[in-house]
């Protein structure tokens, strides 16, 4: 009897290959097959399928596709125990059928089941033997001539290889995935050119959810090489494509599971960049969808999340509820990442034994399992549980075999962790500081450079906050116990180059609508519609504007950057992707005769400062500033600057600015420009300020987000420091009330890693004033901010004298004509661009519309929300965003730019600096005027009219030869007036908060 496959046509024409010596079962019965074609059969096996009957070989064989089939409902439903089950009795049957192509299928499957319960060490063993047999019974098929066969098998090996491909991944072989990867896309493209009928239709992929599969497999890969931005964006391409074909019945199942597949992948991608609400919204999806054991390993990922946002207790029930689900169904793997999750929270706790207990465990599991990244994992934690006790040898054995491991897989994220946890260690045991910072600066510097990697501005973010930034914490503090001045003022000044570029300009802002394509949808959204850019409204991660890593940096004329080589030792360290651009300098040019000071911050736990001049670039000065000094003069200008509070009206934020424990007496304002010098400013920059000859210097500072609302100029200069450090000593340090105004000028400093444009050609100045706002009350929160005007109020009067002077822009006859118009919008804005124009002044409303990352701060012009731009529109009106104008295609900014409304010098305060301020530099600007806190308007002071005064004497300067000079000299005068008479309408509140942003002196204008 020749049972299952129909028997050869013809005997077989060649010599048994000795792969077959001895064989009995290739898919159909040999020795039947022999004994068919009159062959000796002595040289094959017996087989019990030899002596069935037809009808009992076609009983079994039912028997076995429905046993495949429970299998397979199982290990969906992931239970593990009862799909183990399952296959071995479907191998059974397959042996008493003498099938091997249903073996192979159960032990494929198998080879699944086992990587998805974290039982890396039968999953390789499944599907390797898989990969083994097929190579034998190819040679069977060859042999006998029964092709078919191969179809049945195909299948088998392309399981069995996806599963090698995770595995391999996971284990850092990236060459040996991509090229099965490879192997598998070549042959369904052999597949689907064949003739018709060769294969069956299930294996010609018609509906591409198997390369939907291969491209989630893709997408892992591009995680283990350090491309999450990649991975990110294919995941979403990936899903989009999955929607389209979910309601095709013959892949509703798989696609299904792919869906929960590409989910699951995101949510970890969003969990490693810090998108925690994302992470979870993925994570729940999941859980709710799915239940059982699937929904209990999504429940321990979760409970992090829990536990971070405070719920300690509920965590903790959550993970070892999930994990005694996961337990009673055999998935081990799943077991051992709950135990890991329940120490790290355990030790995050204090509760070090426990901790080590449950991590133990986990490594218990992950060992049995043959999971060599999660025995890795192990040693980390172990690493850290030994140093929270004090077992230093313990720690450092732990992590010495961690750092072997990571280096071993070839997985540079891993390594950077690996050491990371080591330089702690070394760190924390104080031997040998040196020794710490050769293993740190490499870590911190690579650990930086990566979070550009990411394309969400919230994962940067989080990775700056979770990752870079306590390594670079860390770092900092080293440098200090080890004296390295240099190396701080570089840290500081490479953190400071940092600067947004953006990779495509389309947005068209005359009215039509632009060909961008957004390629990712909103954050959350499952949406696979693809909506343009103007009707989008889109968040700043759907833009393609992205974060640069700061260029190649130069210190002074004479010396390189020493940090280059360190950089150089990062990138080869932890496989780094530097690109070359343009050396930029990292110092401003002088103005001969004019001593200027470059001063720059950068948080980094504590805040950190550093100075030099440029008289003498190499000398460099750096200092910390303890987080709770920062704090405090946080605290205090917070209090008097009126820049309104969470929930306070801006009615509210003036009358309390106004104050007079505020900036509404003599005694508030000194009393808050001596505590804030005090707290912020060193005392040799105070002394070489008092002692500085010749011209009166400049100073140029580059803020850190902290301190972004300070106004310098405002701040004393002490003559003393507090003996014991407290408040209720600052006016003992004071012998007068000079402040940094009285003996300096004050300029802002661009980041050097903005690439800049050309400025616009010289031609008339540019007004933008006051502009009418759809849909909103000239008393609404989007009201005037100049009042009402007339022929006779200061404004007017200098913009008739303007008009006397030549033409401006927009074209009109009288000045009170540039106020309040209704047509101000982002079309007459492109018009204004479009022609030479020497300035361009802009008084209005600034906000942040969207999110705390930059390109969505915006001016609010006359914007109807027709109009195209990516912020949401507020009724009838759509906001003008710094990403509109970096996207858009104007030709370029004047040369001298002016933003005055609230806060407009805010995007120092950003994690991200690039608002509107930095996007009319990277535009062309060379200055821009700009305002660090919001200003009132001249609504506040009955009778006066500050906010005219402020705008004319902006726009003065603007005009004038040297704008930065002659506007501290104009606020110069103002102080004297204070000083003269501190009553409200002359208050700093008015006029301290102006600053300039002098890009042009650096004298870089670079295309990244």
């Amino acid at each position: 009897m020749l049972g299952g496959f129909p028997p050869p046509l013809t005997p077989p024409d060649r010599p048994l290959p000795p792969e077959l010596a001895g064989s009995s079962a290739h898919g159909y019965n040999c020795r039947c097959v022999a004994t068919h074609f009159g062959l000796d059969p002595a040289h094959y096996g017996e087989v019990p399928a030899c002596s069935l009957t037809e009808a009992e070989y076609h009983a079994l064989l039912v028997e076995a596709v429905d046993v495949q089939g429970v299998a397979k409902r199982l290990a969906v439903a992931r239970d593990g125990a009862g799909a183990q089950r399952q296959y071995a009795r479907m191998r059974q049957l397959a042996h008493r059928l003498d099938r091997t192509d249903l073996d192979l299928a159960a032990v494929s499957d198998l080879a699944t089941v086992c990587y998805s319960a974290g039982d890396l060490r039968n999953a390789r063993q499944c599907a390797e033997a898989v990969l083994t047999v097929f190579g034998v019974i190819t040679k069977a098929i060859v042999h006998f001539g029964q092709y078919v066969e191969l179809r049945m098998i195909e299948g088998s090996r392309e399981i069995a290889e996806r599963v090698l491909i995770s595995l391999s991944t996971e284990e850092g072989d990236l060459p040996r995935a991509r090229e099965l990867l490879a192997d598998q896309r070549r042959r369904a493209a052999f597949r689907k050119a064949a003739e018709p009928g060769q294969f069956p239709r299930e294996q010609l992929d018609p509906h591409g959810a198997d390369e939907l599969e291969l491209r989630i497999l893709d997408v892992r890969v591009q995680v283990a090489a350090g491309d999450p931005a990649g991975a990110r964006a294919a995941l979403e391409d990936i899903l989009t494509a999955l929607a389209r074909i979910a309601d095709v019945d013959e892949v509703r199942e798989q696609v299904g599971s792919l869906q929960a597949m590409a989910r699951a992948e995101r949510a970890r991608v969003r969990q490693a960049g810090g998108e925690e609400a994302d992470a979870s919204a993925d994570l729940l999806r999941l859980s709710a969808r799915h239940g059982g054991p699937t929904a209990a390993k999504f429940d321990v990922q979760l409970a992090e999340t829990r536990a971070l946002d405070g719920d300690f207790p509920g965590a903790i029930a959550a993970i070892v509820a999930a994990r005694d689900e996961l337990a009673s169904v055999g998935l081990t793997g799943d077991v051992a990442e709950a135990s890991h999750a329940l120490g790290t929270l355990l030790l995050l706790a204090g509760d070090v034994a426990q901790a080590r207990d449950q991590f133990e465990h986990a490594g218990k599991l992950w060992t049995a399992n043959g999971d060599t990244p999660g025995a890795r994992r192990l040693d980390l934690a172990l690493a850290r549980c030994a140093a929270a006790g004090g077992d230093w040898p313990a720690a450092k054995e732990h992590a010495a075999r961690a750092q072997e491991s990571a280096r071993a897989s070839g997985e540079w994220l891993e390594c950077l962790r690996a050491d990371f946890v080591t330089a702690t260690i070394d760190h924390a045991r104080g031997d040998d500081p040196r020794a710490a910072l050769e293993l740190l600066l490499p870590v911190a510097l690579a650990a930086q450079e990566y979070r550009f990697e990411f394309a969400a501005p919230e994962a940067r973010t989080a990775w700056a906050s979770g990752v870079a930034g306590p390594a670079t914490e860390l770092l900092m503090t080293v440098l200090a116990q080890l004296g390295e001045t240099r190396l701080t003022a570089e840290l500081i000044e490479r953190s400071c180059a940092v600067g947004a570029y953006t990779e495509d300009r389309s947005l068209d802002l005359t009215g039509t609508l632009p060909t961008l394509d957004v390629t990712a949808a909103p954050s959350g959204s499952e949406t696979d519609d693809r909506l343009p850019l103007a009707a989008l409204g889109a968040v700043t991660a759907t833009l393609p504007l992205r974060l640069a890593p700061p260029p190649d940096l130069r210190w002074s004329p004479g010396r390189p950057m020493e940090l280059d080589h360190w950089l150089d030792l990062a990138a080869e360290r932890y496989h780094l992707r530097r690109q070359a651009t343009e050396t930029v300098a990292t110092w401003p040019a002088a103005e001969p005769g004019r001593e200027t000071f470059v001063l720059r911050f950068a948080d980094a736990g504590h805040t950190f400062l550093s100075w030099r001049t440029t008289e003498d670039l190499d000398t460099v000065h750096a200092h910390p500033i303890d987080a709770h000094l920062v704090e405090t003069a946080r605290g205090f200008l917070a209090a008097a600057s009126p820049t309104p509070h969470e929930g306070e009206s801006v009615a509210d934020a003036v009358r309390r600015s106004l104050a007079d424990d505020a900036l509404g007496s003599a005694a508030g304002e000194q009393r808050l420009a001596r505590v804030l010098a005090l707290n912020l400013l060193p005392a040799d920059l105070v002394e070489r300020l008092r002692r500085a000859s010749g011209r009166r210097p400049l100073l140029r500072i580059q803020p850190s987000p902290r301190l972004a609302g300070v106004p310098w100029g405002l701040l004393a200069l002490p003559d003393r420091r507090p003996t014991r450090g407290t408040i209720d000593e600052v006016d003992s340090c004071f012998d007068g009330d000079d402040r940094v105004l009285d003996v300096a000028d004050v300029a802002l400093l661009a980041p050097a890693g903005i690439p800049r444009k050309p400025p616009a050609a010289d031609g008339p100045p540019g007004y933008l004033l006051d502009p009418r706002i759809p849909g909103q009350s000239a008393f609404g929160e989007l009201g005037s901010v100049l009042g009402k005007q007339h022929e006779d109020s200061p404004l007017i009067r200098h913009l008739d004298a303007q008009l006397e002077a030549g033409p401006v822009r927009p074209s009109v006859e009288r000045g009170l004509d540039l106020v309040r118009r209704t047509d101000t919008d982002r079309r007459l804005l492109a018009e204004l661009l479009a022609r030479p124009c020497s300035r361009l002044v802009f008084v209005g409303h600034v906000s942040r519309v969207r999110d705390a990352h930059g390109a969505q701060t915006a001016l609010h012009l006359s914007c109807a929300a027709e109009l195209p731009g990516t912020a949401a529109p507020i009724g009838a009106h759509r906001p003008f965003t710094a990403a509109d104008l970096a996207l858009s295609r104007v030709d370029a900014m004047p040369a001298r730019v002016a933003l005055i409304g609230c806060a407009s010098a805010s995007d120092f305060g950003l994690a991200e600096p690039f608002g509107v301020l930095l996007a009319a530099v990277a535009a062309g600007a060379g200055l821009v005027a700009a305002t660090v806190w919001a200003l009132p308007t001249s609504a506040a002071v009955p009778g006066a009219d500050p906010m005219a005064e402020l705008v004319v004497a902006v726009d003065t300067a603007l005009a004038g030869e040297d704008p930065v000079t002659e506007l501290c000299e104009w606020q110069r005068t103002r102080l004297a007036r204070w000083r003269e008479r501190p009553e409200p309408a002359r208050s700093p509140v008015f006029w301290a908060a102006l600053t300039c942003l002098d890009a042009a002196a650096g004298g870089q204008t670079w295309v990244r």
